[in-house]
């Protein structure tokens, strides 16, 4: 819109101009939810929040809590609890809904509960009017985002499950405390189900760009691993030690989350592994799943497409057998 400015007896056309502010709808104030929300919050990620609980109390009171911490952040945030229908307008809705995972359980046993969660969800969603980006990060995540897809009809490019963002964080913690480096020199992730099917693809993993079996065989003296079997065990069980002694996860998959976000708001460009719908593509079709996605403003942007080996090809279609019949079983619930 243009306005016409008159001083000293001349006239000057300008622009008004509108300023957007991001908004982000978050389903799910149990022990995630309010995390996701303070990570982005303290980064500057986002100027308003709606939390979404069954548990209104329980809502209320992340959000005021959020409020409480403002007058200390580099940024002004406004949070406040409501309904999926207040989340309308946001340009992104998280879901972190579902039950805490129970000591023992696995991502795969949390799914029947999740489905009925999910059930309950989706009207909701549909009922708002919503239609901007979805991120999934409910478990068991790859399952639940693609039924949100499939349910919702939603467009695939424009929902993503955060998937193996947090195991790939594992493993880089893995790498770079066993290797003595700093994290940033590390390229690793992987690959299919976020559980314990997921895989990591040795051959792309990479320290200062170097192919790691390179600089082990070159300098075995300077640097040292576990095995890679050890490697992908603690990686699997890292959820597991957390739980059992803090009762859940929520620090890792809330920073994990933020850098979806951050992505998509400023229109990285970025490659992260997260859980996108794959068709006829590393061999599969037609499923959920963990590979390396170039994420921007417009969602899944493209998705990135590395040779495995042949052991590792077969490793990744085990990860996707076990979200196929997984999935296939949701849908009977």
């Amino acid at each position: 819109m243009k306005k016409i400015c008159r001083k000293f007896g001349r006239e000057k056309e300008y622009r008004s101009m509108a300023i957007k502010t991001r908004k982000i709808g978050i389903i799910g104030a149990g022990n995630v939810g309010p995390h996701v929300a303070l990570s982005l919050a303290t980064q500057g990620l986002a100027d308003e929040f709606v939390l979404y609980d069954i548990k209104e109390k329980k809502a209320a009171g992340e959000a005021m809590d959020i409020m409480d911490a403002v007058s200390y952040m580099p940024h002004h945030v406004v949070a406040y609890s409501g309904t999926v229908a207040d989340m309308k307008d946001a340009d992104i809705l998280i879901n972190a809904s579902g039950k805490t995972r129970q000591p023992g359980q696995t991502r795969l046993d949390m799914m029947d509960d999740a489905i009925a969660t999910t059930k309950d969800i989706i009207p909701l969603i549909q009922a708002s009017g919503f239609d901007g980006i979805i991120i999934s990060i409910s478990n068991p995540c790859d399952i639940i985002a693609e039924y949100l897809q499939y349910k919702l009809d939603w467009p695939k490019d424009r929902i993503i499950g955060s998937g193996t963002a947090l195991d790939s964080a594992r493993l880089q913690m893995q790498l770079a405390s066993q290797l003595e480096v700093n994290r940033r020199s590390v390229t690793a992730y992987l690959l299919g189900e976020h559980g314990d099917s997921s895989m990591i693809p040795w051959s792309h993993v990479l320290v200062a760009g170097k192919p790691i079996d390179e600089l082990l065989a070159e300098e075995p003296g300077k640097y040292r691993m576990d095995s890679k079997e050890d490697i992908l065990w603690k990686v699997h069980r890292g959820g597991y030690f957390e739980n059992d002694g803090k009762g859940c996860t929520e620090f890792g998959v809330a920073s994990a989350t933020a850098e979806l976000v951050r992505a998509i708001f400023h229109n990285e460009h970025k490659i992260l592994p997260c859980s996108v719908y794959l068709d006829d593509l590393y061999g599969v079709k037609d499923t959920f799943a963990s590979v390396p996605v170039k994420v921007g403003a417009k969602g899944v942007e493209d998705i990135i497409s590395i040779h495995l080996t042949p052991e590792e090809q077969a490793e990744f279609e085990a990860s996707i057998k076990v979200l196929k019949e997984h999935f296939q079983r949701a849908l009977t619930l």
